[in-house]
């Protein structure tokens, strides 16, 4: 006696299979966005962090030297020089505290070339705040725009203008650069006033 077996298949319809799609594809979609979101603020996060560290390193190296020594000279390039106690108000871009210089660079091969503001605001050319020959910024910034202002009333004080951007790269969006940047203006006094 032969059994035969029926094999009853229950197959999807088409309106069943459009459904299942279209729901899959929505959540995939969400998915994928929410992924997008996520890596742009992480990306951001980690933009306006690499800033911060490197206004916050500029600024309290500056700040530091300032308090312990004195202001020996600024100059404006490489011919214009100032004396900072015959000077009432003035602006520069290089400054010395005591030995140290500090002022903007390029970078051409291994070497920090003084450079100037208006070389540092193009947009592909990355410029760096220089102490000795040695970075206070890093690679991931670009600075724009570097200025010392040097006030030598009672006690000499010098105000820094520093723009400071995100570098270009292959990992940051244009309009990341554009949204991300710190303009900084700070005094910083020469020494702390005792009481």
């Amino acid at each position: 006696m032969l059994i035969q077996k029926t094999n009853n298949f229950t197959w999807f319809t088409l309106i069943e299979v459009v459904v299942a799609v279209t729901v899959f594809s929505i959540m995939m979609v969400s998915v994928i966005f929410i992924f997008i979101n996520s890596s742009e603020v992480s990306l951001k996060i980690d933009i306006n962090r690499a800033l911060q560290e490197n206004s916050k390193n500029i600024v309290e190296t500056i700040a530091e030297d300032l308090r312990k020594n004195s202001i020996a000279d600024c100059s404006w390039g490489i011919t214009e020089w100032c004396k900072s106690n015959l000077v009432k108000s003035s602006t520069w871009v290089q400054l010395w505290i005591w030995t140290n210089h500090y002022y903007l660079a390029k970078k051409v091969w291994s070497d920090y070339i003084l450079t100037d503001n208006t070389y540092c605001g193009i947009t592909n050319n990355q410029c760096f705040i220089v102490k000795n020959w040695e970075l206070l910024s890093n690679s991931s910034v670009k600075i724009d725009s570097l200025e010392f202002s040097i006030f030598s009333e009672h006690i000499p004080k010098v105000q820094i203008n520093l723009l400071i951007k995100p570098m270009t790269g292959k990992w940051v969006k244009s309009n990341l650069i554009k949204n991300n940047e710190i303009n900084i203006q700070t005094t910083l006094s020469e020494r702390y006033l005792k009481q």
